[in-house]
C-alpha cells in the first residue's frame, strides 16, 4: 500500500512541476547511464596498439638495417600477432641487407610459412654469402648455421630443391654439392646429375662429388657389415633401447646414429666393447646390448 502511495505522489509532483512556468520536463528526466566501457585487458595494457603497429611498420620499412633487426626481434615477442609476424618475416627474407635476412631466417620456426618458401629463402641466403670467391663464408661459420638448420628441418624439400639446382652447372654448383653432403641426399636417384658434375673442369666440384659417393658407399658397407641383432634385441627392455639411443645421440657429431672412437672419447666409460663387428663404430643396438649384458652381471 505504501509503495502505491509513494509512486502516485511522485507522478503527481512531476505533473505539477511540469506545468510550472520556467520549468522544463526535461529537467527532471532521468538520465540514461552510459554502459560501462569494457576494462582494458592486461595484454592491451602491456602492448599498446600504437606502439605495436609502429614496430611492425619499422621492421619492414625503416632505412636502417640495425633498426629493422631490433624492431623485428621485438615483434617476435608480442603475443597474438602470428599473421603480422609472418608477413614481416617473409618481407625481411628478401631484404637487401644480409643481417636482416639472417634475423628473418632465425625466426622461421616461429611463423607458418610453407616448407618450400623456407627452403628457398635459406638456400638463397647461403648463395649470397657464398657467391664472392674472395670473401666466401664457409658453411661452418655461425652466420650460416641458421639457414643450414632450416634445410635439415625440411630435408625432403631441401634435397628435392638441391636436385633441381644441380641439374644445371653454375657458380653455385660447389655450394649445392656441399649442402647435399650435409643432408641425406639420394645419391642413387641423382646418379645422372652427379655423374655429369664429376666431369666438371672445376677440381673442387669433382672433389665434392667423389666425397658424396664415398660417404654413400661407406654407409652401405656399414649396413651390410652389421650383424643380425634382431634375436638378441628381443631380450632387451624397449626402455633400455630408448636410453641407448639418447646416449648415442648426445655424443654423435656426424648424424650417423653411431659413435666412432673420436666421438666416444668424451664418455666416462668407453663403449668400445659393444663394437660387435669390429668396424670401429658403435650403433644404438650394439650399445643397448652392452648395457643389457652389464645389467645381468
Amino acid at each position: 500500500m505504501w509503495k502505491l502511495f509513494h509512486r502516485s505522489s511522485i507522478v503527481l509532483m512531476m505533473a505539477f512541476l511540469a506545468q510550472a512556468p520556467g520549468v522544463q520536463a526535461n529537467d527532471f528526466a532521468i538520465e540514461e547511464q552510459e554502459p560501462n566501457s569494457p576494462v582494458a585487458s592486461e595484454t592491451d595494457a602491456k602492448y599498446p596498439e600504437q606502439i605495436v603497429d609502429r614496430l611492425f611498420e619499422m621492421s619492414v620499412s625503416d632505412p636502417s638495417a640495425e633498426i629493422r633487426i631490433n624492431a623485428l626481434q621485438a615483434c617476435a615477442n608480442i603475443p597474438d600477432e602470428g599473421d603480422r609476424l609472418k608477413d614481416a618475416v617473409e618481407h625481411c627474407l628478401d631484404a637487401s641487407d644480409l643481417m636482416v635476412r639472417l634475423t628473418a631466417i632465425q625466426l622461421l620456426d616461429r611463423v607458418e610459412l610453407k616448407p618450400q618458401r623456407k627452403v628457398d629463402a635459406a638456400i638463397d641466403y647461403l648463395e649470397i654469402r657464398y657467391q664472392n670467391p674472395e670473401r666466401r663464408t664457409p658453411l661452418n661459420h655461425r652466420s650460416m648455421s641458421p639457414a643450414i638448420d632450416v634445410l635439415k628441418s625440411h630435408s625432403d624439400v631441401a634435397n628435392a630443391e638441391l636436385s633441381d639446382r644441380l641439374e644445371e652447372t653454375g657458380p653455385m654448383t660447389l655450394l649445392h654439392l656441399q649442402l647435399a653432403g650435409l643432408l641425406d641426399f639420394d645419391v642413387v636417384k641423382n646418379a645422372d646429375r652427379l655423374n655429369d658434375r664429376s666431369k666438371s673442369g672445376d677440381q673442387e666440384v669433382r672433389r665434392e662429388v667423389v666425397s658424396l659417393w664415398a660417404k654413400y658407399f661407406a654407409s652401405v658397407a656399414t649396413k651390410q657389415s652389421q650383424p643380425d641383432l634382431s634375436e638378441k634385441l628381443k631380450e632387451i627392455n624397449p626402455k633400455l633401447l630408448s636410453y641407448a639411443e639418447k646416449i648415442i645421440s648426445r655424443y654423435d657429431q656426424d648424424g650417423s646414429k653411431s659413435l666412432h672412437e673420436q666421438e666416444w672419447q668424451k664418455m666416462l666409460m668407453s663403449p668400445a666393447p659393444a663394437d660387435l663387428n669390429h668396424d670401429g663404430r658403435v650403433t644404438i643396438e650394439e650399445y643397448a646390448l652392452l648395457m643389457h649384458s652389464r645389467s645381468k652381471k
